[in-house]
This record gives structure tokens, C-alpha cells and sequence, in this order.
């Protein structure tokens, strides 16, 4: 080991001078190392700042959230009352925190608004950029402030210091700015805007939190009493629970670490493993790029390795130099891919918020990433352990070198097997990496062209935040009076947005029940969304007022229950999926279908179109109903001012209300699918491109040493399309391996997947997907070979036969 330590500087000054003299190989192989690892830093950024990071507070591993479970739910919302006898539990707790988000009018545009007690800032002791936390001082009502996370900082003042003293608007009421918190912290649930005391906000909130009808709209945080486990919590707040929470059975408490924003579970586990094998294939390919190159130069520097051998260096020494060589164009790779990083995730943050539809973007707010020290310590990690990966085998090789051929500079160079091993390789991972890309890509293609069943166009869709039921009834005769609204419908569950609840359905002469969804609407409903009611008749006014006993069904429905028959008239039975009473529905043992309509996707759109869905009537006061869809009478009518105005007639604050076109929430829908095909598609170019750069560098190199027997081959009567054959040959055979242990393993993975991913619109296991990856990496074998085959055709017979080797 002493020697090992005594070597280094003396290997690290010798690979350095080398690399300084060969700056092309240098440049070459830190760029595409950096490429593999910036990528994969990419991933673990995102990673990092969703699961990984602890809360930037005091003592973030004994933050505990509270909540509960019971046979048929379960959730984190507590009253206010609630939480005030959690706080008063000194045996349990050291501090109680609670906390809940809404979004606010802040002069015409939306703020994420985190409510909280008035011990938040105190229990948690985040770092604040400049000005005070709230405290108990802030907790009376009397003193309207607030304080501003960094990001709103950065987009409503500039950063300017000015800021600290400045008011911001709440929905009309200004709110002085205290204390701006540090970038680090960004809450704990979402990521906030500014920070208000809860009991001076409740004054003017709706609903009021603190007042006689609380909701159940807080989150409660806690850190344990240091006698106290998180069981033993649990255990001992079950009583509470089965008091306080209405309307379920087998209530149990729940108190679960919260250290981080998402904990690192195993379910998480499975869901990133995936993720992070497709971007270290990547960055295996590049290693096996950069091994390539490096077994290249190294059998050209066979005479300087064998007179070094001769003069009585070992061969572990000779390994020891050429792997330190490899540490070097790590150890630069490594800082080119974190500052490539950087310019990415910033890149891809930007790209988020330009392919996110408008009504979205004022709605999302992201969690602070950047390049910090967690990130760079893994990519620096990942920069030392690549010189494994792609300086070693070569060294390895090299090292094995027959020394008097070697100072004659003549035999054959060893390290065709080696090369051929390392192209195989690369061809392998970029053809797993290809048919993701492509699955992916035909994927989000398919499902973005599936006809949802309804008109999206024009219509606008209106829920209430918390489900303030008593708001409902006065929003949908605003809307009804207003000259600019052509159609108005109230629903229970919006297409596209809330997805139906299912309910176990038969005919009423049947025993077996049936998963069916079920939507409560307004006579509006199917003329608002151009829903055609195909037999039958749609609902009247008096039967939505009345919540008659009668359904519309939609065609799927139809066919499974009375194949071949009628339906109208017949009867249909519902019942919860477990067989008890549907709590949901009293009074709806069974209903009487009026109406067939057309089959249509609700919820989410990779599920389908439904396999069956009942519709029930209701008006905008029954309490099954909590949105409404609008449809102007012109393309402008119901643009965000004139939706403002409206809601401000109904409540003080109108971000209660949450106004999304339906053609957007489309775009919502399919911008994860579309996201997961740009970076499959990302990553299978970037694998790809590096295997065909492999693939040419190799035939480019092994047809220099075959100068010789191309042109005694042409001298004997060899065409140039035999010549250029030869090399393709060579390239497929070079490149048909990887392909083939590629496809294998593509389609196990893929086959694994399908029997987790169970969506009928989406097809994990694609043939065509598979064949259009074999076809891409054909073809990319073929352009690879082109450029090398050309060359070969051009030998002067004459001059190669004089050629020595």
C-alpha cells in the first residue's frame, strides 16, 4: 500500500503529461463520460429533491406526520379543534404543528397559501434569508403579515431587499411581508408561496377553519416525546381517532416518519429502480464507449509499454499507470457532468413550464433543485467508480504484450476480442434503450388519439376547493343569469378530472353484481358535452330536483346487463362492491334506466373508455354534487378575468374556486406520458449515438489493419461492392450479439412490466415497438459501417501489397 501511495503523484504528473499531448483523445473521452454521468446526476437531482432530502429544519428525523386509516379510507385532515387537543398531548408530544394549503387572489393571480399555528416556525427553526418567522405574537388576528417562501420572493419583488416591509394582496386585504425563508426550505407538504398564521387568515378565510363548522382541511405534524415511539403514539391515539372522525368503521391512528417529502419506501424503491437502470444504461454505454477508445490508444502505445518492461517495470505497475489515466479522465469527466447537470435540470425546468398548459402553470410550483454537495458527492462517486467500468479491461489487455514483437513494432495487436465484447455491449444497452424510447413513443401516441366520447372544446371546468357544498348552489345561478354562459351543468365526478367511483350493479332479476361507475348530472350535462343520449330520453328538471329513482346508462352498460335487448324501462340494482349499502347512496337500492347513452373515458384517460357507467340525476342543491361545467356562449367569454368577476360574486376569495378548460386538462393528462417519451427518447438517442460512434471507431480501426488483405483482395479480382459487404458483414456480426442479448432482455423486462402495468390502453409488451427498436439499431449498424466501407474501396492494390503488417 505504502508503495501504491508512493507512486501515485509520480502516475498522476506521467497520465497527465500523456493526456495534455493526445488532447483530442482527452476531450473526446471527458465529454462523453461527463454525458453518462450528467444524466444520471439529472435523475438523482430530481430524486434528491422529492425523496432523498431531509427537511431543511431542526432535527428533521424526529418530524412525524399524523393520520388515520379505517377499513374503506383514510387521510392526514383534521379540524381545528382536533388539532388543538393533539397539541395538548404532552405525553405523546414535544410540539403539534398543523398546516393547511389553499390558493389565494393575489392582485389577479394565484398564491399557494400554507395556513399554519402559530408554533410552526418556532418547533420547525427553518433559516430565514432576512426579516422574523411568525410566532405567537402574529397569532392574535390583530397583525395582518405573512412570510415569503424564496421562490415567491425571486417572482414578486426580484430579490429585492425591498421586499421586507413591502404588502401583498390576499384577496384584497394587505398582508405586510415580515421574513423571507431561506431557498432550503420549501414546507412540508407542498411548496408554498408565503406562510400566514391560521388564526389570523381564518377571519377572512372560507370556509373558516376556527369557526362552528370546521372542515376537516388541516394537516398535523408532530415531533414525539423522546419516552415515545411512533407505534406506542399510534397505539394510544386510536381512541381519539374513533371519536373524531365521522362516518368510518375500524378507525386506527397512523403516526409515520416525515423526514422527507416522500419517505423511501419500498414501493418507492420499485418505482425508481427502473428509472435509474435506464440512465445508467447510459451511462454503462458511455464507459463502454470510452473503454473503446482507451483500448485503442493504448495498443498503439504497445512499443513505449514493452520498452518499459523491458527496463524491469512490472506488469501491475504498467496496469496501475494506464488505470490512473483512467481516474484523471474521470475525475475531469466528473466535473464537466456536474456543471452539464446544472445547464440541464435548468434546461428541463424551463421546458416544464413552457409545455405546461397555461390554466396549470400559475398552479404548479416545484421543489427547489440544484447542484448542491449531495448531488456533487454522487457524481464524483459515480466519476470514481467508472475508471472500473473502462480503464481496467484495457489496461488489463495491454499490459499482456509480447515484448520483442512489441520493440519490432511487429505482430498483431491483441484486443479484437476486447472490442468486440465492448461494441456488443454498447449495441446491447442501446437496444434496450431504443425499444423503451419506442414503447413509450407509441404509447402516448395511441393514447393521446383515443376519442374521449364527448366535446372538450369551449368547456370550462369549475370545482371547489374543500368541497364547500353550500357554495354550489349560488355559483350555478350566477352562472345561469350571466348572458356570457350559454349552458350550465352541475356533476359529481368531472370527466377528466375526478374519476368516478365504482359501484357493484346488475339487473334486478340477476344475483351476480357487477363493477360499474357511477356519476351523479344535471339534465345539462349530456347537451353541454354534446353526449348524445342514443335510446331513450335524457332527465327533466323535475326529476333532478326530486333525485328521482331512474338512470341513464351508457352503451357498455346496456350491452353487459341485457345483451340483444331493450334496456329501457328495465331495473337496475346497486350495492357497494363488498355487498353493504352504498353509503353514498340512501335510498338507491335500485333505479329504473330512461335513457342509453354513448360510451365515454372518465377519470383517467390511460384507463379507456369506461366498461360501464350509470348516471343519476341531480340539481345544483343535492349533496352529490360539487362541480360545475360551463360552456360560453363565444370563445372569450370565459377567459380568467370574466371568471374571476363571476367568482367574486359568490365568495370573497375566489381561488376557492378552481376554473380548468377541459381541452387542458387534456393536455395535463397527457403531459406525463409526453414528458416519459422526450426522456426515453433522450436517453435511447444519447445510448445510441454512442454505440454507432463505437461501432465506427472500431471498423474504422480494424480496417487499418486489414489494409493489407483488402488489397490483395482487390488485387485479385474483388469488386468494391464485395469490399463494402465485407464491412457490413463484419459490422452486423459486431452488432448483431448486443442486439440480440438486448432484445432478450428488453422483452423480460418488459414482460415483468406488463404483469404490474395493467391499463388497456397501454401496451408494455409491443411487438411493434420491438420491431421498429431492431430496425433502428440496424439501421444505425449499417451507417456506422458505411463510412469505413467507402474508405476500404479506395485502397490502391499496389500500395497496400507494399504495405508491411
Amino acid at each position: 500500500m505504502s508503495t501504491l501511495i508512493e507512486h501515485l503523484p509520480q502516475d498522476l504528473r506521467y497520465g497527465l503529461r500523456g493526456l495534455l499531448r493526445s488532447r483530442s483523445f482527452l476531450l473526446t473521452t471527458v465529454m462523453t463520460l461527463a454525458l453518462g454521468i450528467a444524466l444520471i446526476a439529472v435523475a438523482f437531482t430530481v430524486v434528491d429533491a422529492y425523496v432523498l432530502r431531509p427537511y431543511a429544519v431542526r432535527n428533521p428525523d424526529e418530524l412525524h406526520k399524523i393520520g388515520w386509516r379505517s377499513r374503506d379510507s383514510g387521510g392526514p385532515g383534521f379540524r381545528w379543534q382536533d388539532y388543538v387537543e393533539l397539541r395538548d398531548r404532552s405525553d405523546l408530544f414535544g410540539a403539534a404543528m398543523a398546516e393547511s394549503m389553499r390558493f389565494v387572489s393575489s392582485a389577479g393571480r394565484p398564491l399557494k397559501l400554507a395556513l399554519v399555528s402559530d408554533n410552526y416556525f418556532e418547533s420547525l427553526a427553518p433559516k430565514l434569508s432576512m426579516g422574523r418567522a411568525l410566532g405567537q405574537v402574529d397569532a392574535d388576528g390583530a397583525s395582518e403579515v405573512l412570510v415569503l417562501s424564496d421562490q415567491a420572493w425571486d417572482r414578486l419583488f426580484s430579490r429585492s431587499p425591498s421586499a421586507l416591509g413591502a404588502t401583498v394582496d390576499l384577496n384584497g386585504r394587505p398582508f405586510v411581508v415580515i421574513g423571507i425563508v431561506g431557498p432550503a426550505f420549501a414546507g412540508l407538504s407542498e411548496q408554498p408561496d408565503a406562510w400566514v398564521s391560521l388564526p389570523t387568515y381564518a377571519a377572512v378565510a372560507s370556509p373558516d377553519l376556527v369557526g362552528r363548522n370546521q372542515p376537516a382541511a388541516l394537516e398535523v405534524f408532530v415531533r414525539l416525546n423522546p419516552q415515545r415511539s411512533a407505534a406506542q403514539a399510534a397505539s394510544a391515539l386510536t381512541p381519539f381517532m374513533a371519536r373524531v372522525v365521522e362516518g368510518q368503521t375500524d378507525v386506527r391512528a397512523d403516526v409515520s416518519l416525515h423526514a422527507t417529502p416522500n419517505p423511501l419506501t419500498v414501493q418507492m424503491l420499485a418505482l425508481l429502480g427502473p428509472v435509474f437502470a435506464a440512465f445508467g444504461l447510459v451511462l454503462a454505454t458511455a464507459c463502454a464507449n470510452v473503454s473503446n477508445v482507451m483500448l485503442a490508444r493504448a495498443l498503439t502505445r504497445r512499443r513505449e509499454i514493452a520498452v518499459r518492461l523491458s527496463l524491469g517495470a512490472s506488469r501491475g505497475r504498467i496496469i496501475r499507470q494506464l488505470f490512473t489515466e483512467g481516474l484523471l479522465i474521470a475525475g475531469l469527466a466528473g466535473v464537466a457532468g456536474v456543471i452539464l447537470a446544472g445547464w440541464l435540470v435548468k434546461g428541463g425546468t424551463a421546458a416544464i413550464w413552457s409545455a405546461v398548459p397555461p390554466s396549470v402553470a400559475g398552479l404548479l410550483r416545484l421543489a427547489p433543485m440544484g447542484i448542491d454537495h449531495r448531488v456533487f458527492l454522487f457524481a464524483f462517486g459515480l466519476a470514481a467508480l467508472a475508471p472500473l467500468l473502462f480503464a481496467l479491461a484495457p489496461a488489463v489487455q495491454v499490459s499482456r504484450v509480447a515484448l520483442m514483437d512489441a520493440l519490432r513494432d511487429q505482430g498483431a495487436l491483441r484486443g479484437g476480442r476486447l472490442r468486440s465484447v465492448l461494441v456488443g455491449s454498447q449495441v446491447m444497452m442501446s437496444t434496450i434503450l431504443v425499444i423503451l424510447a419506442v414503447t413509450l413513443a407509441r404509447n402516448g401516441s395511441s393514447v393521446g388519439a383515443i376519442d374521449l366520447g364527448y366535446e372538450t372544446r369551449g368547456v370550462v371546468s369549475i370545482n371547489i376547493r374543500g368541497k364547500d357544498a353550500a357554495l354550489l348552489p349560488k355559483l350555478a345561478g350566477v352562472f345561469a343569469n350571466d348572458p356570457r354562459v350559454a349552458e350550465v351543468a352541475v356533476t359529481g365526478g368531472n370527466p377528466l378530472f375526478i374519476r368516478s367511483r365504482d359501484v357493484a350493479a346488475s339487473p334486478s332479476d340477476e344475483r351476480a353484481m357487477r363493477g360499474t361507475r357511477y356519476t351523479f348530472v344535471s339534465p345539462a350535462y349530456f347537451s353541454l358535452l354534446q353526449l348524445p343520449i342514443e335510446r331513450g330520453r335524457g332527465f327533466s328538471d323535475a326529476e333532478a330536483a326530486s333525485a328521482a329513482r331512474v338512470a341513464i346508462v351508457s352503451a357498455a352498460t346496456a350491452q353487459r346487463f341485457w345483451p340483444g335487448m331493450d334496456p329501457i324501462g328495465r331495473t337496475i340494482r346497486i350495492e357497494s362492491p363488498d355487498g353493504r349499502p352504498v353509503e353514498e347512496l340512501p335510498g338507491y337500492p335500485s333505479v329504473t334506466v330512461v335513457g342509453v347513452t354513448r360510451d365515454v373515458v372518465s377519470g383517467l384517460i390511460v384507463d379507456g373508455v369506461d366498461q360501464g357507467h350509470i348516471y343519476l340525476p341531480a340539481g345544483p342543491a343535492d349533496p352529490h354534487v360539487f362541480a360545475l361545467l360551463v360552456r360560453g356562449r363565444t370563445g372569450s367569454d370565459l377567459r380568467p378575468e370574466a371568471l374571476d368577476e363571476l367568482f367574486r360574486r359568490v365568495a370573497l376569495d375566489p381561488q376557492i374556486f378552481e376554473a380548468l378548460p377541459f381541452a387542458e386538462m387534456r393536455d395535463v393528462q397527457m403531459f406525463p406520458l409526453r414528458a416519459a417519451s422526450w426522456v426515453g427518447g433522450l436517453l435511447g438517442v444519447t445510448a445510441l449515438i454512442l454505440s454507432v460512434t463505437g461501432l465506427y471507431g472500431v471498423l474504422t480501426y480494424t480496417m487499418g489493419q486489414r489494409t493489407r488483405e483488402v488489397g490483395i483482395r482487390m488485387a485479385l479480382g474483388a469488386t468494391a461492392s464485395s469490399v463494402v459487404g465485407l464491412v457490413i458483414r463484419q459490422a452486423m456480426r459486431l452488432a448483431g450479439g448486443g442486439a440480440s442479448i438486448g432484445l432478450g432482455i428488453a422483452f423480460a423486462a418488459m414482460w415483468l412490466l406488463s404483469s404490474v402495468i395493467r391499463l388497456r390502453t397501454v401496451s408494455v409488451l409491443d411487438g411493434a415497438a420491438f420491431a421498429a427498436g431492431i430496425a433502428v439499431i440496424v439501421a444505425a449498424s449499417a451507417l456506422a459501417a458505411y463510412q469505413p466501407a467507402r474508405r476500404a474501396t479506395r485502397v490502391d492494390p499496389a500500395q497496400a501489397l507494399r504495405t508491411d503488417g
